[in-house]
């Protein structure tokens, strides 16, 4: 479904206008994401692209990793993968570019033509814009927003075509990033939303935008030799919560390690296996204070009775991760990418929101998102029955009565 400008003049006008480069730019690119969430974009972009005929066979990925010392050897030269995905085999290339020819190039708009960035900047046909998935919005802090935007700002500067994928937009506490935020979505070729929380900003821009699934919806699961029990319930257990020092959101989460204790016993007495599912984590060395990893394990050794609760203590793929959650019966989720892993795999499932964009994604993939959704911010320990009933409803209706 679309609305906002004919988006079928542009998928005509935009794809015979668009330059056959070498490149195609896919911002925020990176399938080792400790967030399996945000690889999982990385993972779907490429799909989504090929779907629109944005990504040709013959294009290779590239992105740009600014460097301040260009005397370590691993800052030389380039790096170079093969990503093999359902729609084939791509060559991923990265390029090291010191910091001051970017400098150059932003401030003055020189590019150097004998280095690879010159070079490359004139063989990129799109710039597709990935944004953390929901990155494009201050509700983080304005250096994260800002910092996702180097590649949208080097398209910008050269008119290369832009295109936003699909993610949730906004919202914008401070009036500096919305303006900044404005002039991107106006300049873009495209606009993809994946609910419709910031379409009413987009109709007031004139900016056309089409509604369309995450990202991650593309990427399709990967089996891998892990035995399930039937019925099983899967938990995960978000760092960023858990731990409650994260960034803007520090100190709104008191209660949810009690709520995730409370859940887990709730869910034991039904003599159903539990699943602790990290989906942000880093295996080998994990952020204290906004790991998955970390806090699945810290719930996991809380528990006086462990009892058919399983620890997924895995280093796993994106891919595979998202196959562990396709098997479970109900899904809880607090990471918003590990809740879609659920829905694109139409497993039932209840979200633990930090913020409103649960709420409209839920109900942008045709769940309710009011009833499917709880807010667990500055949540109160009198709230948590409220909170597992309100789970126990939904886990009756889509998992027991059928």
């Amino acid at each position: 479904s679309s609305t906002g400008k004919r988006n079928i003049n542009f998928k005509i006008n935009f794809s015979s206008n668009m330059e056959d480069g070498k490149y195609v730019l896919i911002s925020g690119f990176n399938i080792h994401d400790n967030n399996r969430g945000t690889a999982a974009l990385s993972y779907g972009a490429i799909s989504f692209l090929k779907e629109k005929n944005l990504l040709k066979n013959k294009q290779k990925i590239v992105n740009f990793r600014i460097i301040k010392n260009f005397l370590k050897p691993q800052n030389r030269g380039r790096i170079e993968e093969i990503i093999s995905t359902a729609d084939g085999d791509w060559t991923h290339v990265t390029f090291n570019v010191f910091f001051l020819e970017v400098a150059l190039y932003m401030r003055l708009g020189i590019l150097l033509p004998f280095t690879s960035f010159g070079k490359t900047m004139h063989q990129i046909s799109l710039v597709a814009a990935i944004n953390g998935g929901d990155g494009f919005s201050d509700i983080y802090s304005t250096t994260t927003f800002l910092s996702r935007l180097h590649d949208t700002n080097y398209a910008m500067r050269k008119g290369i075509p832009v295109i936003i994928l699909p993610q949730t937009l906004g919202p914008f506490s401070d009036k500096g990033n919305l303006l900044i935020a404005k002039r991107i979505l106006k300049y873009a070729n495209m606009v993809y939303v994946r609910d419709d929380k910031f379409t009413g900003e987009l109709k007031k821009m004139n900016v056309k935008y089409e509604l369309t699934k995450d990202l991650s919806a593309f990427m399709k699961p990967q089996p891998w030799d892990i035995s399930i029990p039937k019925n099983s319930i899967g938990i995960n257990v978000s760092g960023l919560a858990y731990d409650n020092t994260f960034r803007t959101l520090s100190g709104q989460f008191e209660q949810y390690p009690a709520l995730i204790d409370e859940l887990i016993s709730h869910f034991q007495q039904k003599g159903v296996t539990v699943y602790l599912i990290p989906h942000s984590y880093c295996y080998d060395s994990p952020d204290p204070s906004n790991d998955d990893i970390v806090a699945c394990r810290k719930a996991y050794n809380k528990l006086k009775n462990k009892q058919n609760v399983v620890f997924l203590d895995e280093d796993l793929t994106s891919p595979k991760v998202k196959y562990v959650i396709s098997q479970m019966s109900f899904f809880i989720g607090t990471r918003m990418h590990a809740n879609f892993a659920a829905i694109y795999t139409d497993v039932p499932v209840f979200g633990l929101a930090y913020s409103f964009k649960f709420d409209g994604a839920f109900t942008a993939n045709g769940l309710d998102g009011k009833k499917q959704t709880a807010k667990i911010n500055n949540l109160l320990k009198k709230d948590i029955p409220v909170v597992i009933e309100k789970i126990e409803s939904v886990y009756q209706q889509s998992v027991i009565s059928k």
